[in-house]
């Protein structure tokens, strides 16, 4: 009964996971990790945190040094979200088993139908042929993501069904696919046209990409920013982990973006100077996740790992212990999750849930009230070793590991 429980329970899961909009949301935010990396680290070094070390570089380059290393972040970091909107549709595309080159150019081109066609500054009157780099980045992330779901799944709907061009065999089989694409083209630029002018009627001449970030993008922010958000993110890690579904991936697939957006509001606030929790920084971004919530793996098992290796009698886990222990450091915990195994193992649900949820709470709790980055990851470790005196609790109490 047990089993056919788990079965029931496991069954929805790798539906939602195998689903071919989420597979195409991981790949395709995927694509964007060398933007988001690279360009963060020449903001870094951009916006060196010493004032004095960039008073003495500014006398020697000049005043505007910082000027190179923040152009090459405009042209990564800043259009994350123009380059998702092409990864994704083009990753549906591809793991549909259909040409994918033109599914990412007709979701770039419907995400430039979206958007406003001018530029308003805030005072002064509207600049024509000029678009607002805004929300190339993180403010229109999730609208790109919407646009390229949608304009994946209507060319691969096309295309599958045979609903194409079809040009002579003679003709070379580069140019017959771009002619594959004319009418899926047409209906997806129709209806762009028409949401385009929905959009503008319901937000008094915005745009849907404005009224997405709006009404979703925005409250989505505040609430992974949040405790009860970061709170949730390490737990429905550790969740799917405990079923053996790769729960880092697949909660990375649908809170990345939101992430990375909250990170760029962030690194917006560092370009100007008003870094602060007052002036609405996030604290939770895709590198609190990293740094606190997956430390040493999902599931945070760094202190199981310290348990095999010097409380095990079972041979079996003091072997374990030494393999584990090199991915450990690098965040790598498999041989752990399945080796131990933590999978389906009632015994450290409890344990394997909680450690990160902590840990997680530690953090925000020590950021919120203004201790310093050195200071919360000293409480981050604390979590992490009380949880880890709870790990041997359960190598003696319940004796996992030594008597096995």
């Amino acid at each position: 009964m047990a089993k056919m429980d788990v079965q029931k329970i496991i069954a929805p899961m790798m539906k939602f996971v195998n689903m071919r909009g989420i597979i195409a949301l991981k790949d395709g935010m995927l694509a964007i990790l060398p933007l988001t990396v690279v360009g963060s680290l020449f903001l870094i070094m951009g916006q060196l945190p010493f004032e004095g070390l960039n008073k003495s570089i500014a006398s020697v380059f000049g005043a505007n040094w910082t000027e190179p290393f923040m152009q090459v972040y405009s042209g990564t970091f800043a259009i994350m979200g123009l380059i998702s909107c092409f990864s994704i549709a083009y990753s549906y595309a591809k793991n549909s088993g259909v040409e994918a080159l033109p599914a990412g150019v007709l979701s770039v081109s419907a995400f430039f139908i979206l958007l406003r066609s001018s530029y308003i500054p805030k005072q002064g009157e509207a600049i024509g042929d000029a678009i607002s780099k805004v929300w190339f980045g993180g403010q229109g992330i999730i609208g790109a993501i919407i646009i390229g779901l949608v304009v994946g799944s209507i060319y691969t709907f096309f295309i599958k069904r045979k609903i194409v061009i079809k040009m002579p065999e003679q003709v070379p089989q580069a140019i017959a696919k771009q002619f594959e694409a004319m009418i899926p083209a047409f209906v997806i630029f129709l209806l762009s046209m028409i949401v385009y002018i929905l959009a503008s009627s319901l937000t008094n001449g915005g745009t849907f990409i404005e009224m997405i970030y709006s009404a979703i993008q925005v409250p989505l922010q505040g609430l992974t920013g949040s405790l009860y958000g970061a709170i949730g993110i390490a737990f429905f890690i550790s969740f799917l982990w405990w079923f053996g579904v790769h729960g880092q991936s697949v909660v990375n697939g649908v809170v990345t973006a939101l992430l990375l957006s909250n990170l760029d509001a962030n690194k917006a606030m560092l370009a100007s100077g008003n870094l602060s929790l007052e002036n609405g920084a996030h604290i939770v971004t895709q590198q609190f996740l990293d740094s606190f919530l997956i430390l040493s793996g999902s599931g945070i098992t760094f202190g199981l790992v310290v348990a095999m290796l010097f409380a095990a009698k079972s041979k079996q886990y003091q072997a374990l212990g030494k393999v584990a222990a090199f991915p450990a450091i690098f965040n790598v915990n498999e041989p752990v999750v399945f080796g131990f195994p933590i999978v389906m193992n009632p015994v450290m649900f409890r344990t394997f849930h909680s450690c990160s949820c902590t840990c997680s709470c530690y953090s925000i709790w020590s950021y919120c009230n203004r201790f310093h980055a050195t200071i919360s990851q000293e409480l981050h470790y604390l979590g992490v070793l009380q949880l880890l005196f709870q790990d041997l609790w359960l190598v003696d109490g319940k004796e996992l590991l030594l008597s096995w």
